[in-house]
């Protein structure tokens, strides 16, 4: 069983840190009936609910930080696009944060701060230990499970506001959240992204 307390992680959200690049792909746009809108009135976030977008940015991330590509934490919001926590595959005690926005602007990397929970020192070993393969989890069917979830819900109008995973071990946190007006449902998946149960 993972220990997901270890490490808290913190990203230092200053862009303008040094070493910070940013490049721009083109991932289309969200899908309104599944994918809340930006509240920002920007575009709506692919990342939402295309697993496929999700992929190619994987790729795009893992082109600027080296392979192999192991996080320890990834997630996406209807504001920021997708964030992901990146092991540097070459110093393994070092975890960076990448941003790919909804208008498919990439920037990082930019170190994140590592605390340890055990009051111990931070060390490759427990990196490694939260550390995972992004692409172990099924992301080919995160449309699929964005409308089950909003069916499952039973609040039509619920759409898809973020998702994070933070493993893909089951004591790991694994949650796409919807909003409709009347509610803030929550399904619970797995790495397969199988609803598990839902949470309201």
């Amino acid at each position: 069983m993972k220990n997901t307390s270890i490490l808290l992680t913190l990203a230092l959200a200053l862009g303008a840190c040094s070493g910070s690049s940013s490049a721009r792909g083109s991932y289309g746009s969200g899908d309104p009936n599944l994918a809340a809108p930006s509240l920002g009135g920007g575009p709506i976030d692919p990342f939402l609910t295309d697993g496929q977008a999700v992929l190619r940015a994987l790729d795009a991330i893992a082109a600027h930080s080296g392979r192999p590509l192991r996080v320890t934490s990834l997630s996406a919001d209807r504001m920021n696009g997708l964030m992901v926590d990146v092991q540097e595959p070459k110093n393994h005690i070092n975890v960076d944060h990448y941003v790919v926005a909804p208008d498919g602007t990439l920037s990082g990397p930019t170190p994140v701060k590592l605390m340890s929970m055990d009051g111990g020192p931070i060390t490759a070993a427990k990196v490694d230990q939260e550390a995972f393969d992004p692409k172990a989890i099924a992301f080919a069917r995160l449309t699929q499970t964005a409308r089950d979830a909003i069916a499952e819900s039973k609040y039509p109008d619920a759409r898809v506001t973020e998702w994070e995973f933070g493993g893909v071990g089951p004591d790991d946190r694994q949650y796409i959240y919807l909003e409709s007006p009347r509610a803030r449902p929550v399904a619970v998946v797995n790495s397969q992204l199988k609803i598990l149960t839902m949470r309201f």
